[in-house]
């Protein structure tokens, strides 16, 4: 989208936000429920993806107003999550009204404001089926958000165009304004036909009330592919007097758009937090317990929901989200890399696990370098033992080019490694 709209002649950028939220019921909160002792789990229709990309357009908004207020850079999103009109498409939303969170504009800057600065809430749904809020995060939605520079290969942030910093008044007293917007008046305003979705009337957040106790995950060791993830539950008591706990740990396989691939392990443990005083509660996640349900998945989702054992209203939350780091994967080419010269390329990799690795890919890419990629099947791959693949190449165009090596096999998935090659002329 972002060539064909500079081909009809107007200024146009690819734009990535980090940990974008997917506000399916347009209240510009992300909404998570989890259940109570005996009660069903409510799934949310709310979900925060890894990333989220459009593009922005440079265009003049005279049907918002004529004094050129809204004119400039324009969200566009060729690859909508959402209806609108009756159809899968998204914009053009004014960066300018997202900035203030003037939601009710056209077109779709409601979604485009919660994309980029919607507050997460967390909800415990009780046997009654009532809902009380746990935990707030108004800082998690919407980070480094990205194009590429002018004239350069690094990466320009840009998120201070779409919303004030967090943890500013500013930004709250933004967002409030946005919670205010009539958005109706936004759909009254764009043609007829957005479909039967509900419309859920957006208002503040009911915060969470002060605990008597906090609570946080640290991380004992980098958490790596292949090996056990160690992680420390840490309890901070803010009362007077001790406290009995129910903690009810749950670790889940997450995909790349928020979605729960499956349930890794659970485990539930009771332990008494002293006044004023630290806990520290061990949690271990074996690699024969998370490898597959890991393997088609980015982010590991460890959650904590505290309950007081005499008093059960006091429910606390915490989240964390583990990226498993991959196993080393070389690549390196030997000598000086000249322009249509073979050049000779090695991989190497050693399987890191205690059981042999089986149906064994290794693919070797990149423009520039090789006009088609490289496949190779790799024989069975045994405890502690190594590949070693040389390639010969011709490169055909000149400057600092990027070689890349995916290995992929039975028990691992997308295990990446990278090699820099200088092509001189």
């Amino acid at each position: 989208m972002c060539s064909v709209m500079r081909l009809l002649g107007f200024p146009c950028r690819v734009v990535t936000n980090f940990e974008s939220a997917h506000d399916n019921d347009r209240n510009l909160t992300i909404d998570v429920y989890h259940a109570d002792y005996g009660v069903r789990e409510t799934p949310s229709p709310d979900s925060i993806w890894n990333f989220h990309v459009w593009v922005e357009a440079w265009m003049r908004r005279p049907d918002l107003a004529k004094d050129g207020k809204y004119d400039g850079w324009q969200v566009l999103d060729p690859t909508p999550q959402e209806k609108s009109q009756g159809v899968y498409c998204c914009g053009p939303a004014p960066v300018v009204a997202i900035l203030n969170g003037e939601t009710d504009l056209k077109y779709d800057t409601p979604f485009v404001f919660a994309e980029v600065n919607a507050d997460c809430i967390d909800w415990l749904v009780k046997a009654d089926g009532s809902k009380v809020n746990i935990f707030s995060d108004t800082a998690r939605v919407g980070q480094n958000i990205s194009t590429k520079s002018v004239g350069s290969n690094k990466r320009m942030d840009i998120t201070d165009s779409y919303k004030y910093r967090e943890g500013t008044e500013k930004e709250r007293s933004v967002f409030h304004y946005a919670t205010t917007r009539d958005l109706s008046k936004a759909d009254a305003i764009e043609e007829e036909g957005r479909g039967s979705t509900d419309v859920v009337t957006p208002g503040i957040p009911p915060q969470p009330p002060s605990q008597p106790m906090s609570m946080y995950f640290e991380e004992v060791t980098p958490p790596k592919n292949c090996e056990d993830v160690r992680l420390m539950l840490v309890l901070q008591s803010k009362s007077s007097a001790a406290m009995r706990l129910f903690i009810s740990i749950r670790v889940q396989a997450m995909r790349y758009n928020g979605s729960p691939a499956g349930t890794i392990q659970t485990e539930v443990k009771e332990e008494t937090l002293l006044p004023g005083k630290e806990l520290s509660v061990p949690i271990q996640v074996p690699f024969s317990a998370y490898y597959k349900p890991m393997m088609e998945c980015d982010i590991m989702k460890v959650s904590a929901l505290v309950t007081g054992k005499e008093k059960p209203d006091n429910t606390y939350l915490a989240v964390h989200d583990v990226v498993l780091l991959d196993p080393p994967i070389t690549i390196t080419v030997s000598g000086i890399t000249r322009l249509n010269r073979e050049a000779e390329g090695e991989v190497v990799f050693m399987n890191p696990v205690t059981e042999t690795l089986k149906e064994c890919t290794l693919t070797i890419s990149r423009s520039g370098l090789l006009k088609e990629d490289i496949e190779v099947k790799i024989p069975d791959l045994k405890k502690n033992n190594r590949i070693c693949v040389k390639f010969p190449f011709v490169p055909y165009k000149p400057g600092r080019k990027t070689l890349v090596a995916n290995f992929d096999c039975s028990t691992l998935r997308d295990i990446k490694g990278s090699g820099t090659v200088d092509v001189k002329l």
